[in-house]
């Protein structure tokens, strides 16, 4: 007899997982992304299943086959290794995605010019295969129907699509038109923006009409279920309400873990400041090395701050200036007393969290036009924390400082990187106060960004309560 795969549940297991063998409706979080224990990702489902518990649900967390299940001892709440792809927003229309024209829910090419065509069939056939959008889809949606197959959904559970974006919807509409399921209630987050800043005001820009037409596709072939969408900030809401689908979008508190707070003592030297997150393009990776340089004499030298920053095992030199090296080779070794401090690229959810515990002061050298509709995790964290930061203008996380009381509140605005010397110079002068500020407001911030309130914005704050279409 063949066994049972081990991608899914034995049979007792799935006996607990179908709806038949609880009186508890069970909310199902949906994330190829998630691989394992750590990431952003893997902390937004987490906090979103403690909170549904809370509310009376049951969690199911549905990730990447990849996902160890000998590493998920210790997860509070049931996991199923099942998705065989993952970054679907890779064919996004929206800024993250290689998409420029609307599909069906097969992924085929079905708008624009002919020229237009050709063109997005060549970037489609550039990919590997397996990376190619029709194979990444029905591999998604073959994915999804067998484990619906498995866990027998009821109309009281609810899916939860946790990094949702337009391409996963054609996957998702895909797999549900192939089941005869119950009608259940299918909540989407969004998270990436859709148009750049310049096209943001113009409702009738090119993006924005494939995205209506590809979105309306996937909505009619997911009826009769009830789709609720959400956006992880009010700028991006505004943009999925720009496409006109006749549908709210609701924006929602991005949840932060909950941690105490330890106020540290305000003439401690040196300061910690932390760049937390591994460099990437839009996190301000390219600005790494001038951002260096330009503190290296008056604030690591000095030692009146140690730098603390994740970076990738390799090709780190080019980031960071050649006076450093010697620096960043004693912290590996190491040395907890240098200018500098460096942290793994594989820390772990916990060890990640208890770093972050560690910081005097959160810096971000983010690109602001990649953030204008888009949250930071990292940020969230730090206010959760009481700890003063240092942010770009024109972006959601200036949003954040203003609406704690603005530039020298909880921390500084720039318009430039090239104030952030002066800025950190300003803090060890302002330390005690503006830590002071920030810790009274991180409670607010805990408050609102919690797993429960997420799931209460969202209208999932009450496991029986019947979902009623907009």
């Amino acid at each position: 007899m063949p066994q049972p795969s081990s991608n899914f549940p034995n049979i007792a297991e799935h006996s607990r997982l179908s709806g038949s063998a609880s009186t508890k409706p069970r909310l199902i979080v949906i994330d190829d992304n998630v691989r394992s224990i750590g990431g952003h990702y893997y902390e937004l489902a987490n906090l979103l299943m403690s909170g549904a518990q809370r509310w009376g649900y049951q969690p199911v967390l549905a990730a990447h086959e990849t996902f160890q299940t000998s590493s998920a001892a210790c997860l509070q709440h049931r996991l199923l290794p099942t998705f065989r792809t993952r970054r679907m927003v890779r064919w996004s229309l929206g800024v993250d995605g290689d998409s420029r024209l609307p599909r069906d829910i097969q992924g085929r090419i079905v708008g624009g010019s002919i020229l237009d065509r050709a063109k997005q069939a060549i970037r489609d056939r550039m990919e590997i295969p397996s990376k190619r959008p029709q194979r990444m889809l029905a591999q998604w949606s073959d994915d999804f129907c067998r484990l619906m197959k498995r866990i027998e959904p009821t109309s009281s559970d609810v899916i939860l699509v946790n990094t949702g974006d337009d391409f996963v919807m054609l996957a998702l509409a895909n797999a549900l038109s192939r089941l005869k399921l119950a009608s259940m209630r299918i909540d989407v987050i969004f998270h990436f923006a859709l148009v750049d800043q310049l096209s943001v005001s113009h409702s009738n820009s090119p993006t924005l009409q494939s995205i209506h037409r590809q979105m309306r596709t996937a909505l009619e072939s997911l009826k009769p279920h009830q789709v609720a969408l959400h956006a992880t900030t009010p700028s991006l809401a505004e943009q999925w309400r720009k496409v006109e689908l006749r549908l709210p979008v609701t924006a929602i508190p991005y949840p932060t873990r909950q941690r105490t707070i330890h106020q540290s003592d305000s003439s401690k030297q040196p300061i910690k400041a932390v760049l937390a997150g591994l460099p990437r393009a839009e996190k301000g990776r390219e600005a790494i090395h001038d951002f260096l340089s330009e503190i290296h004499e008056p604030h690591l030298r000095s030692q009146r701050y140690q730098l603390s920053m994740q970076m990738p095992a390799a090709k780190w030199q080019g980031l960071i200036p050649l006076p450093l090296h010697q620096a960043y080779s004693q912290s590996l070794a190491g040395d907890q007393n240098g200018p500098l401090e460096i942290m793994t690229a594989n820390l772990t959810t916990d060890d990640y969290h208890r770093w972050l515990d560690t910081a005097d002061l959160g810096l971000f050298l983010y690109e602001p036009e990649r953030y204008v509709a888009r949250c930071s995790g990292v940020l969230l964290e730090m206010l959760s924390r009481g700890v003063p930061v240092i942010v770009p203008d024109r972006c959601w996380l200036a949003e954040q400082v203003r609406r704690a009381g603005g530039h020298r509140s909880i921390g500084f605005i720039y318009q430039n990187r090239a104030e952030i010397p002066d800025l950190m110079q300003q803090f060890t002068k302002n330390r005690a106060a503006m830590s002071g500020r920030a810790i009274a407001y991180a409670d607010k911030v805990r408050a609102e960004h919690s797993g429960t309130n997420t799931l209460r914005v969202m209208g999932l704050d009450n496991a029986t309560r019947e979902f009623k279409a907009a």
